[in-house]
C-alpha cells in the first residue's frame, strides 16, 4: 500500500498547486471564434464517432497542460486506450472544472462550440463501444480572429 501511495504522490506542481482565478479569467469571455469538430475510430470496417458523449474545449492554464500529459503524454494532441482505463487525480481543482466549457456529440459525431474567446484551448472527446473498446481523445486548438476552427479527433 505504501508504494502506491508513494506512486500517486507524484504529481507535477501544477497539480498540486492548483489554478489561480486570473489564469482562468481570459476563458471565461465570450469570443468571436467557433471550434467544432468531429470525433471516430474505425475499427474493422465499422466507423465509431462520439455520438452521445461529452465534448470538452479546455482552457490552457500550467494545471490543464500537466493534467492533459499525465492523461494524453502530449499538450499537443494524444489518444487514451478505453483498456487501460481512466487515469486518476486526487481531486479536481474547482477552477478547472468551472472553466470547461462541454456540450454533446451529436449523432453523427460533431461537436460545436460557439462565441469561444481568443486563446490557446484543448479539445477533448470519447469514442467508445463494446466493453472497453475505443478511448479518449485530445488536441491543442488556437483561436483568434473570429475565426471557425475545425478539429479531426483522433
Amino acid at each position: 500500500a505504501v508504494g502506491g501511495c508513494a506512486q500517486l504522490g507524484l504529481q507535477e506542481p501544477a497539480l498540486s498547486r492548483g489554478i489561480a482565478p486570473s489564469e482562468v479569467e481570459w476563458a471565461r469571455k465570450t469570443g468571436r471564434n467557433t471550434v467544432s469538430g468531429v470525433a471516430s475510430l474505425k475499427a474493422g470496417n465499422t466507423v465509431h464517432t462520439c455520438a452521445g458523449q461529452s465534448a470538452n474545449l479546455i482552457p490552457d492554464t500550467p494545471y490543464a497542460r500537466a493534467r492533459l500529459e499525465r492523461i494524453f503524454g502530449s499538450t499537443t494532441r494524444g489518444q487514451r486506450a478505453a483498456s487501460l482505463g481512466p487515469v486518476k487525480f486526487a481531486s479536481d481543482d474547482p477552477l478547472y472544472v468551472s472553466s470547461l466549457r462541454t456540450t454533446r456529440c451529436d449523432a453523427s459525431g460533431s461537436f460545436s462550440f460557439p462565441r469561444v474567446p481568443d486563446g490557446v484551448w484543448y479539445a477533448t472527446t470519447s469514442v467508445k463501444w463494446g466493453q472497453n473498446e475505443g478511448g479518449s481523445m485530445m488536441q491543442r486548438v488556437d483561436v483568434s480572429g473570429g475565426r471557425l476552427v475545425k478539429v479531426t479527433l483522433p
